[in-house]
């Protein structure tokens, strides 16, 4: 299972620390109930892409000592199961929807950023297509904020990603607060 954590460094330093960061305690399993503290289980590395460079991270592993189950502590500037960065995802669907850049201007803006970033036109659609598919369910998200609560009804995903942009400048974290609100991650497949 995952779990998205927060830590009060950015990307950089977290990488950079790798092992040696403040990883929280963790207490309580959502499998079986269990309330004491949930135990160390190792580490495991992956990489995540910034809009400015790449890093191989450490991700903690901890372990309920009753029935078993492990977590990943997953940073909260990722997105589970996805390489890029939940900024560099968010500036991909800024420019799309908000900006109305074509795939290629978007490239060009990442390019500017990281002249060797690998980021393509094929990323950008992924990234569009998977925005449209989880559009319904960020939108009931903002149901859980009255200032959010509005164009409720058959929102454009133009609006829906409008909403995460005042979201973050509100909040500061919208990836940890929707896994905390949510049944699932942000971005996650609907099958």
């Amino acid at each position: 299972m995952i779990s998205i954590t927060r830590f009060q460094v950015i990307i950089t330093t977290y990488a950079k620390l790798g092992k040696d960061n403040d990883f929280p305690v963790i207490f309580g399993c959502r499998n079986c109930g269990y309330e004491g503290k949930l135990h160390r289980h190792g580490f495991y590395q992956r990489y995540v892409i910034t809009p400015y460079e790449v890093f191989k991270i450490f991700i903690l592993r901890v372990k309920c000592p009753s029935c078993n189950k492990t977590y990943s502590l997953i940073p909260n500037f990722l997105i589970p199961h996805h390489q890029y960065c939940f900024e560099h995802i968010f500036l991909c669907l800024y420019y799309y929807f908000i900006k109305g850049y074509s795939y290629l201007a978007i490239l060009d803006v990442f390019k500017a950023l990281n002249p060797n970033t690998s980021f393509s036109t094929t990323n950008v659609y992924f990234i569009r297509k998977r925005m449209i598919d989880v559009a319904p369910y960020v939108n009931l998200f903002f149901a859980n904020f009255d200032d959010m609560y509005f164009d409720m009804e058959k929102p454009s995903v133009s609006c829906i990603v409008g909403k995460i942009e005042l979201f973050l400048e509100r909040e500061k974290d919208f990836n940890l607060t929707y896994f905390d609100k949510m049944p699932t991650y942000f971005f996650k497949k609907i099958s």
